[in-house]
């Protein structure tokens, strides 16, 4: 797809990459992030590391250098990662909010899966993805989306590394996993990504998320302690209290499917 960037898109770009090229510091990084930039921006229909160093070295017989240091970049180097992620979550909130006329309003909570064969990359194993409707070899990432009332654009993310991956020291370090990275639940890596948007301002306040996040209670009071409204699915078999007249919670707790069936059967004797 051929695109030009307008001017107001072109000083947005220039100021994304120039705020990213402080963090990096290291001049060879900053070569290399603008490298892989462009590369993803551009035309060329080929997105993976080989091709993209092809097209910017412009020199076939430095094509091989050129494909090394991006190797190195993306798979060795060392940056600030966090630095470099709110960085674009904030460009990326204020040209959406630009666009739209809209406030940013609400987080949404989701996760998705990425199709792949073998076993080697990095929480890849048979597991659901609503991605393809079934369990399938597949590897499991959390996303946290800022949203308008009409626009909505992905902020953060976070790889789900299963139990039997994050137990198999032999298999993380073939797959370069980090040692300080354990075991987190879903609702475990998505309140992470909340904590890190309040704790840097980004604008949001209300979380949606689907009833694997919204069953969990933890999940529900820590969106709580962080004073975020939410809208959430919770299971049949979800245990709730029900308030009384001065909004004091009842000794007994209740299943969502016991009391949507109370209700029920309170509306039809009502009639």
């Amino acid at each position: 797809m051929s695109y030009v960037l307008d001017t107001a898109a072109s000083a947005r770009l220039g100021g994304f990459l120039d705020e990213v090229g402080t963090l990096l510091r290291d001049k060879r990084k900053r070569a290399s992030f603008a490298t892989y930039a462009f590369g993803i921006l551009g035309e060329g229909e080929r997105k993976s590391a080989e091709p993209i160093a092809a097209r910017a070295c412009g020199d076939p017989s430095m094509a091989r250098a050129y494909h090394e240091r991006l190797l190195h970049f993306l798979g060795g180097a060392k940056w600030n990662d966090a630095g470099v992620r709110r960085v674009a979550a904030r460009h990326a909130m204020s040209a959406m909010a630009s666009q739209a006329g809209e406030p940013v309003t609400v987080w949404i909570i989701d996760d998705t899966g990425m199709l792949k064969q073998g076993d080697e990359s990095p929480g890849v194993q048979r597991q659901y993805t609503g991605s393809a409707g079934k369990v399938t070899n597949c590897q499991i990432a959390v996303t946290l989306s800022a949203a308008t009332r009409t626009e909505a654009v992905p902020i953060d993310v976070e790889l789900y590394i299963p139990e039997a991956w994050a137990n198999d020291h032999a298999r993380r370090v073939k797959a370069r996993i980090p040692e300080e990275l354990t075991f987190k639940t879903k609702p475990e890596l998505a309140l992470g990504m909340i904590e890190r948007a309040c704790l840097d301002g980004l604008a949001g306040e209300i979380v949606l998320a689907d009833t694997a996040y919204g069953d969990s209670s933890d999940f529900r009071a820590v969106l709580r302690m962080y004073g975020l409204d939410y809208a959430v699915g919770i299971g049949p078999q979800t245990k709730v209290f029900t308030l009384d007249a001065d909004d004091g919670a009842e000794s007994e707790a209740t299943s969502i499917a016991d009391l949507a069936e109370a209700c029920l059967t309170s509306i039809t004797n009502s009639h």
